[in-house]
């Protein structure tokens, strides 16, 4: 049986360490900024040139991670609309002409259940999904 060292402990120690934490689905990496998380480095440097751009006037009203609900009618009762689910956009802001945009920061091919939201959000709504990639 050989013995350990203290650097044979330690190397250990840091493999472990590494093997434990989690993998990301898409291998993105959680970044934090002036207190607020984003789910990837894209994300937030996304979200710096907007906050830049809003600086200079050129966008308003910025917002992170705006709930859009989705709805359909209730089978059960006529006339009746019921939540079915909920779209969270990524970043939401006014333009200099007062149009709206609705944006989502992907690093990958989008899911089929996004897509699906995306066009069921336009189809209720009229707002139309723009992917920053």
């Amino acid at each position: 049986m050989s013995r350990w060292t203290e650097a044979d402990v330690l190397r250990h120690q840091a493999r472990i360490g590494r093997a434990a934490a989690p993998r990301s689905k898409y291998r993105n990496v959680k970044v934090a900024i002036d207190g607020e998380r984003f789910d990837s480095k894209r994300e937030a440097a996304y979200w710096q040139e907007l906050k830049a751009r809003e600086h200079a006037g050129e966008i308003r009203d910025l917002r992170r991670q705006v709930e859009f609900p989705l709805y359909c009618p209730a089978h059960d009762s006529p006339g009746v609309l019921a939540i079915i689910g909920c779209y969270i956009a990524d970043f939401v802001y006014v333009d200099s002409s007062g149009a709206v945009h609705v944006e989502d920061v992907k690093g990958m091919k989008s899911l089929q259940l996004y897509r699906w939201k995306a066009k069921h959000l336009e189809a209720q709504n009229g707002i139309t999904i723009t992917e920053i990639r």
